[in-house]
């Protein structure tokens, strides 16, 4: 039982301590890409498809949900061609 509380109290400290490392991630790639989209052609298809899941990066980034964010900044970017 004490193993368990242990293990449970653990992984609580990683999750809360990994959060704010992603909350200063996310503006950071939503601005490079957003620099990138607005180098690239707008009326390309894949500027827009990134160009769209960039402002979902900031409302979930602006939510909270910095995994999220982040998770949707990287693929904008795979869109753009940008390297990680």
């Amino acid at each position: 039982m004490k193993k368990l509380v242990t293990l449970c109290a653990a992984v609580a400290i990683v999750a809360v301590a990994g959060s704010p490392a992603f909350a200063f991630k996310c503006p950071t790639m939503i601005k490079e890409g957003k620099e990138a989209a607005a180098k690239a052609k707008a009326d390309d298809p894949k500027v827009k498809q990134a160009t769209a899941k960039l402002d979902e990066a900031q409302k979930l980034h602006s939510e909270g949900k910095h995994a999220d964010s982040v998770k949707a900044a990287e693929e904008a970017h795979g869109l753009l061609g940008l390297k990680k």
